[in-house]
């Protein structure tokens, strides 16, 4: 008897500790269930403060979950540690906080254009560093050196500002880690300041002297700085719509310059205002496009602006072509380039940054094979060269965009099929060598560079 109530409470012991077992499922903070995950910086952003929201600074990020059985919800508080800490939240709470969330996005925006994005913007570990080191060898430390009118000045300098860009990098991101959204920023928003304070200096003086490059260098350190506060609280999507808003913002200045034909110091003026304008306008592109906005969709756009470019060129540029028709023609390209990536990339794609650079290879690698054609043909034909060079990189683009997936594949929609339905289907390059050496050797015939299958 003994035993068979033992093992009765035993068994009983245990159906308790089943019935106990709480299940946390994940939730979206907002209505528009978009937002999986607030960070510091989001937080800010969306004025998340006590009593509503009990996490306090500093912490990696906080998640919620519904807990069943039982009811409730609990957020989740990620520390630098790694150590969890875990806050009830009743179903008022939960409701009045995403009711807060709602209202502050529909004042400031979406918070975040990724697809699936839990967060605003990763770290970037050491790629500010980087990222300011290779402009350091390539731009600030070359602008530095053209100060000296001596050699052995100008080879310091040089040496002095690429390896110290470096160093004072590294040391800001071990004081305050950065997030890629600022890396990104400040290296865009650091090239673009510079340009425009040289251009802003030819406008004013019309020449490029020391001055002028005493002002492009300090401009490219202050708009690395200020790309650097900026993007705390950016998203990446935000960060690169923002280098995608001053390259259109300037281009259009440009484009309507040449149109007015303005003198080359009133259109870099004009120039540097549209790029300053543009900037605010590229930020809020993410954040209230009628679509979904990725990083990749902002650089693919300016990838296809730089297609466009080139064919513009192939269309306007020739031998005896001004200044102003040479601007006309690639400032107008530019800009019906970046109206194609908008509608035929980022509006049905939703680009990783990964897809994005390989477009921007593949462009590169299409321009190359379409110059092969003239090159090996032996033709010096301006517009030939600058046309099969637009038509392989507009070729190569479009053939590795159909092989990306679709905004509905890439968050699961089921397929559709029959009319209308995009495939999935993997696209494939060849390229006979038959027809290389046959160009090479000028025999004549057919020869097919380039075979697309879809």
């Amino acid at each position: 008897m003994m035993r068979i109530l033992a093992t009765g409470a035993l068994v009983a012991l245990a159906s308790t500790a089943a019935a106990a077992q709480s299940i946390e499922t994940p939730q979206a903070f907002d209505a528009a269930h978009r937002v999986m995950a607030v960070t510091p910086g989001l937080a800010d952003r969306l004025h998340l403060t006590p009593p509503l929201w009990p996490a306090a600074a500093p912490y990696r990020e906080v998640r919620l979950y519904a807990v069943q059985p039982g009811g409730g919800f609990v957020l989740v508080v990620l520390r630098p540690t790694g150590v969890l800490e875990r806050y009830a939240l009743t179903d008022a709470q939960r409701s009045a906080l995403e009711t807060t969330i709602d209202s502050a996005e529909s004042v400031s925006g979406r918070p975040g254009g990724e697809i699936s994005a839990d967060i605003v913007s990763e770290p970037a570990g050491n790629a500010f560093a980087r990222t300011q080191g290779l402009l350091g060898v390539t731009v600030y430390g070359p602008i530095a050196a053209s100060l000296a009118d001596d050699a052995n000045v100008g080879t310091g300098l040089y040496l002095l500002v690429a390896g110290g860009s470096f160093f004072v990098a590294y040391g800001s991101a071990q004081q305050e880690p950065f997030t890629r959204a600022q890396s990104d920023l400040a290296a865009g928003l650091g090239l673009a300041a510079g340009t425009g304070g040289w251009l802003a200096g030819y406008a004013a003086s019309g020449a490029s002297d020391k001055s002028v490059r005493v002002l492009s260098l300090a401009s490219a350190f202050a708009g690395t700085i200020a790309g650097a506060q900026i993007g705390r609280t950016l998203s990446d999507a935000e960060a690169h719509g923002g280098v995608f808003g001053l390259e259109t913002g300037a281009a259009f200045a440009l484009d309507a310059s040449a149109i007015a034909g303005l003198s080359g110091r009133a259109a870099a003026a004009f120039a540097t205002v549209g790029g300053a304008a543009g900037l605010p306008l590229g930020l809020g592109y993410p954040r209230h496009a009628a679509y979904n906005v990725t990083a990749g969709d902002a650089q693919s756009i300016g990838t296809a602006g730089l297609v466009g470019a080139v064919v513009g060129g192939a269309v306007g540029i020739g031998k005896h072509a001004s200044a102003r028709q040479t601007e006309l023609a690639l400032t107008t390209g530019y800009l019906a380039g970046e109206l194609v990536g908008e509608r035929a990339l980022a509006r049905p794609l939703d680009l990783t940054q990964s897809q994005a650079n390989l477009l921007k290879l593949g462009a590169f690698a299409g321009a190359l094979l379409g110059v092969a054609v003239p090159t090996l043909g032996g033709s010096e034909n301006m517009h030939l060269v600058l046309g099969a060079a637009g038509a392989g990189a507009a070729l190569a683009v479009a053939g590795l965009a159909a092989s990306f997936p679709s905004h509905a594949e890439s968050v699961g929609a089921p397929a559709r099929t029959g009319s209308g339905s995009r495939s999935t289907s993997r696209i494939t390059f060849d390229v006979p060598t038959a027809s290389i050496f046959g160009l090479a050797a000028r025999r004549r015939g057919e020869y097919p560079l380039l075979r697309v299958t879809f």
